[in-house]
């Protein structure tokens, strides 16, 4: 599975896990295949990274890569945390700025002390 920007989803991509929004409302099932209209909806509630399948429709095992890793947990946790939020973009812009700052710690901890996970 591949973690991508919604920007560059298409119509007939697969979804290898499920879409929910920051109050954790799930949005879309995995294995729907994507829809201009689902994509639409996707972008209108602020999502903006999708998991994928495959091009042949299955899973990629192995190691994702480390940045995508650190984004998933830190987005996953915020949301967890922050669940229940009014959807509000100005706090949506205040989750994904935090996310950021996030980001940018873990991977600078990372690099210091080696691979570590999340």
């Amino acid at each position: 599975m591949h973690l991508i920007d919604l920007d560059k989803a298409k119509p007939g991509m697969t979804l290898a896990k499920p879409v929910h929004t920051l109050q954790d409302v799930l949005l879309l099932k995995p294995d729907v295949r994507l829809t201009e209209k689902n994509i639409h909806i996707l972008k209108s509630w602020g999502i903006r990274e999708i998991w994928i399948e495959d091009a042949a429709g299955e899973s990629v095992t192995g190691h994702m890569d480390p940045e995508h890793e650190i984004r998933a947990f830190i987005d996953d946790e915020l949301r967890a945390k922050f669940s229940e939020t009014l959807p509000d973009p100005l706090m949506e812009e205040i989750l994904r700025i935090a996310g950021n700052l996030l980001e940018k710690r873990l991977l600078k901890k990372e690099n210091k002390h080696g691979a570590q996970k999340p």
